[in-house]
């Protein structure tokens, strides 16, 4: 009796366990799920922003190499027109856009930043500019000098004299458009944020309300296994739910049910057959495999002239 019992309960334990352990990689799924498609956004906002800024940094330094037909040269080798240029360009954006040449030399800064034309632009901290310049891939950094109040993102493109040869390079900031796009995706990161926790918190609260039940149903019927373990043939589990522990509850009360009816039968027999035994004129003894009495009616004790306690258990 024990043992089934403790085995019951130990298959309930395992039973929770298994149901815990899966609900919770659920949520954890879901929330690994959201967080990679949140930092998926945030990686695809900051190459959407690149991507833009490199595109307006060709156009600048396509707009730089260009030589006009009334021009003598391209405005990237005339200083004046050059700063003029970089000016007029900045007044409208509001951006940051320096323009140096194949060693780096600041040829031309935004306004109030002149004095930084002719000294070497050092602020691309993984020397971002001299890699564009020597293989003409743009890239982009952080710029993070006395010149801005701030870090600044800044795009690096390269300025073709002739096809295939790089003279120089354009800075051109895109802070501005790297925050406009987070702006754009931060009610979508919300929405996948916030949909992200309701699922989990649905998760959490469904295997809450699972094992409530689960334990409520296994209770009943651990109670009615135990009953029935300890011998008392009338014990019922009345469980009354149209699920599947209301089915099992069922099946368990109409076991039980038939058991009990099948003792109760057995009992009649077994009273009518000693009945029988004691009532019947000729000696009967019921003999072991080792020879021993185990039992003998009224005649028979008779017939042996002593008492049935004083034969029972004696050898034949």
């Amino acid at each position: 009796m024990y043992i089934a019992g403790r085995v019951s309960r130990e298959g309930l334990m395992r039973i929770k366990t298994q149901i815990i352990a899966t609900l919770l990689s659920a949520a954890a799924l879901i929330g690994v799920v959201g967080a990679i498609a949140i930092f998926s956004q945030m990686s695809l906002t900051k190459s959407d922003a690149l991507a833009e800024a490199i595109s307006a940094g060709r156009q600048l330094a396509e707009a730089i190499a260009f030589k006009a037909a009334d021009a003598p040269r391209p405005v990237f080798e005339r200083p004046a027109a050059l700063r003029e240029f970089v000016t007029s360009q900045h007044s409208r954006s509001k951006r940051d856009l320096v323009v140096v040449d194949r060693g780096k030399i600041i040829l031309a800064d935004i306004p109030g930043e002149e004095r930084n034309v002719g000294t070497v632009f050092e602020h691309d901290r993984g020397n971002e500019v001299g890699r564009t310049l020597d293989d003409g891939e743009p890239r982009g950094f952080v710029e993070d000098s006395a010149d801005v109040s701030e870090a600044i993102n800044l795009v690096v493109v390269p300025v073709e004299g002739a096809p295939g040869e790089i003279v120089g390079a354009v800075l051109y900031e895109y802070t501005p458009l790297l925050q406009a796009a987070q702006d754009r995706t931060n009610a979508m990161l919300w929405l996948v944020g916030l949909s992200t926790v309701a699922a989990m918190l649905v998760a959490a609260l469904s295997a809450f309300l699972l094992l409530s039940r689960l334990g409520s149903g296994l209770a009943y019927l651990n109670r009615g296994i135990e009953a029935l373990a300890r011998g008392d043939a009338g014990a019922r589990i009345g469980l009354v739910s149209r699920d599947e522990f209301g089915q099992l509850a069922q099946g368990f009360d109409s076991m039980a049910s038939e058991l009990e009816s099948s003792r109760l039968q057995l009992i009649d027999q077994k009273a009518y057959i000693e009945d029988i035994v004691r009532t019947v004129a000729e000696g009967i003894a019921v003999i072991d495999g080792e020879g021993r009495v185990v039992s003998v009616n009224p005649a028979a004790a008779d017939l042996a002239g002593r008492h049935a306690s004083r034969i029972e258990g004696q050898e034949w």
